[in-house]
């Protein structure tokens, strides 16, 4: 089953958008025109992922995601306690703040 998050790219400023989380990957997507193509429809497969870490843009809760190729994708979530219990439940733990 497929879930959604509200959610923000933070890459040279924040990107809005929203993660959808199927059984294979979490996919970042945004609608803005003016964010790079790489970026617009950004899939994470959870075989790639080697590492998930929690932390804070001022008070603001984020999630870093780093890939197997050593990319690592911060996003500031707006439902991190969800978020987390997602990845965990496929068996990717997220290291505290």
């Amino acid at each position: 089953m497929k879930q959604s998050f509200l959610v923000s790219l933070c890459r040279k400023g924040l990107l809005g958008g929203w993660i959808t989380a199927d059984d294979e990957a979490i996919t970042y997507q945004t609608g803005k025109l003016t964010v790079p193509p790489e970026f617009r429809n950004l899939k994470l497969p959870y075989s790639e992922i080697c590492g998930v870490a929690k932390g804070r843009l001022l008070c603001l809760p984020t999630v870093s995601v780093t890939m197997r190729d050593g990319a690592c994708h911060k996003f500031l979530v707006f439902d991190r306690k969800r978020f987390c219990s997602l990845l965990a439940s496929k068996g990717i733990c997220a290291l505290s703040e």
